[in-house]
């Protein structure tokens, strides 16, 4: 598997992926989490992003080894691989083709982060909206991370948005993918049509 990302243009840069966040005045979550409300496992150990990948990439691990290792090496390099922007508002990436939104006049769905094509002057390749990372739960954080490490991988087979990396990222972090046996989870990722295998 390798990672490439999509071609756009943002102010004059060519941008990638991006990931969006559900922002609300008592709450905020990435749109992965937000469109599968009630899914999402609620983890033991959310004391810091880097426990919670740590138990998703333990039962990935479990279901498709070569993919773990694959996203986990990926993941590990994201914190490096990104500049975080205070007091800014990133471009909108039209990618994620989301089917609704908050009916509450205070929520909104907002650019968290971008996925340049190629690196900026200070070599990293991600740019982060830093408040609203900040706002994120640990949860969160790690869900980001995550959906754009799938997102990269997804786009270099062929995908043009962002709406079945969201939907296997919220499943990698759903209660029932931790139940899950290896051929419930090949049947997801089959039933999803991804061109992903053993």
């Amino acid at each position: 598997m390798s990672f490439f990302g999509i071609t756009a243009f943002a102010n004059g840069e060519r941008v990638g992926n991006g990931g969006d966040i559900v922002v609300c005045p008592k709450s905020q979550d990435i749109l992965d989490f937000y469109e599968n409300a009630g899914a999402v496992r609620a983890f033991k150990t959310e004391g810091t992003r880097e426990k919670v990948l740590e138990e998703v990439f333990r039962n990935l691990e479990r279901l498709s080894p070569r993919q773990a290792k694959q996203y986990k090496t990926r993941a590990s390099e994201f914190m490096d691989d990104t500049e975080f922007k205070k007091d800014v508002a990133l471009t909108d990436i039209k990618d994620s083709k989301h089917l609704f939104t908050p009916k509450e006049k205070d929520c909104s769905v907002q650019q968290i982060a971008i996925r340049r094509k190629e690196k900026g002057l200070e070599g990293k390749r991600f740019i982060v909206d830093e408040t609203l990372w900040n706002q994120l739960s640990p949860r969160g954080q790690a869900g980001l991370i995550m959906h754009e490490v799938i997102y990269e991988h997804l786009y270099k087979l062929g995908e043009e948005d962002s709406v079945r990396a969201r939907k296997l990222n919220a499943y990698l972090f759903s209660n029932k993918v931790f139940a899950d046996s290896q051929d419930s989870y090949w049947r997801f990722i089959t039933d999803l049509n991804l061109p992903i295998y053993r």
